[in-house]
């Protein structure tokens, strides 16, 4: 379906809903700077390690939350939504100042996909839901298996030597584990980021290592994030502001009660943050539990040294878009010629071998493998009477 007809009238009203952003953005920002403490204002820290420079962005210091924010919950709300739709036309409105007018022979093809576009070219509930729908499928559920495995590949190595983790770190790192325990999570969360500040500088459970690229790329493709052209420093600055907001918005809506939410507010809410799909139709008892959950494990309480590592919450995030329950293919799939695609490539060495030594072939291998014994043979029999002259 294309939207081109509404192009128009939605771009016009999301350059609106632009100046809106801006004011309660200001209203945000205007109270972090008068509330939070300098350590958490200020944007970076320049620092020199023994294997390169970089910029330092502590993100247990950038994310400030408190329940004392001017802004009321939907307020903050509509600023996170307006957020999201920003970061959606981010790469149409580089394009656009690159290209200029020439960017106006992609519109039709950027139109015919409901994901790219931002909310308010959806009017009803049902247009908005299909478009949620569509962006869990082309956006999230798409990348989830990239953003876990770049992220789990690290938390392994802080705990690789502690067992009583590792089903815990299960939970969320193999995509299909149904029961997270959230007060354990938080515990695991708690030893990694007390852990990574005496780790090695590339491995570290903050986002101030990250390196322009694989994890940029694949934390940003998952959370809808733009990437392109952007610096490794406001890379990882966006990634903390996405979830200094979302924390943020959880103290509002802890301070206003989740009853305050509808139910569409309450999906909509948990699908932002990662923990529910469109397309899973919960219940709001679900959609609450799975809220105080993420709430649990994200929250920084009284006891808490530390804030839960952002690496840690996006296997946790991705865990939820892992679920192979959308599939419709089944194991018969896996019979079928799918050259060049990744199955082929991942297959088993060892598979590949046997199947190939017993395949149509199999009479010509048999004949080489022979070949290359009685060489064998042939060589170390030579070798021997070489031996054999010279003792």
């Amino acid at each position: 379906m294309s939207y081109l007809a509404r192009a128009p009238a939605g771009i016009a009203g999301f350059l609106g809903n632009v100046g809106k952003l801006r004011g309660l953005k200001a209203t945000y920002n205007n109270w972090l700077q008068t509330a939070a403490p300098v350590s958490a204002t200020e944007q970076t820290d320049q620092i020199f390690s023994w294997f390169y420079q970089s910029w330092q962005l502590d993100e247990q210091k950038r994310i400030v939350v408190s329940e004392d924010c001017p802004m009321s919950r939907k307020e903050f709300t509509e600023m996170c939504q307006l957020q999201r739709d920003l970061n959606i036309m981010m790469k149409p409105m580089i394009y656009t100042g690159m290209c200029g007018g020439l960017s106006l022979v992609l519109l039709p093809e950027w139109a015919s996909a409901a994901e790219n576009l931002p909310s308010n070219f959806f009017k009803t509930e049902e247009e908005k839901k299909a478009w949620h729908l569509a962006r869990d499928q082309e956006v999230h559920i798409k990348h989830a298996p990239l953003a876990a495995h770049t992220q789990s590949r690290f938390l392994e190595f802080f705990i690789s030597n502690e067992a009583k983790y590792s089903d815990v770190f299960d939970s969320i790192a193999d995509g299909f584990g149904a029961n997270k325990d959230p007060v354990a999570l938080k515990k695991m969360g708690q030893f990694i980021a007390k852990q990574h500040t005496c780790s090695l500088g590339m491995v570290t459970a903050d986002v101030s290592s990250w390196h322009r690229g694989r994890e940029h790329m694949d934390a940003s493709n998952f959370l809808g994030l733009p990437f392109t052209f952007l610096s490794a420093e406001a890379l990882s600055s966006r990634v903390i502001d996405h979830y200094k907001m979302l924390y943020q918005e959880d103290a509002l809506i802890n301070k206003e009660g989740v009853a305050s939410l509808s139910d569409y507010e309450l999906y909509e809410v948990c699908n932002r943050r990662l923990i529910a799909r469109f397309e899973e139709e919960l219940s709001r008892a679900t959609l609450e539990a799975r809220l105080a959950d993420w709430m649990t494990f994200t929250g920084k309480g009284e006891n808490d040294e530390f804030r839960t590592p952002i690496r840690l919450v996006l296997c946790y995030q991705a865990s939820y878009f892992r679920d192979p329950g959308f599939l419709e293919e089944d194991l018969s799939s896996l019979d079928k010629d799918s050259f060049p695609t990744a199955w082929n490539w991942a297959q088993n060495s060892f598979e590949r071998r046997v199947e190939f030594e017993s395949g149509p072939l199999a009479d010509q291998v048999r004949a080489h493998l022979t070949q290359v014994e009685a060489s064998e043979k042939k060589m170390t029999e030579e070798r021997a009477a070489y031996l054999a002259s010279k003792a």
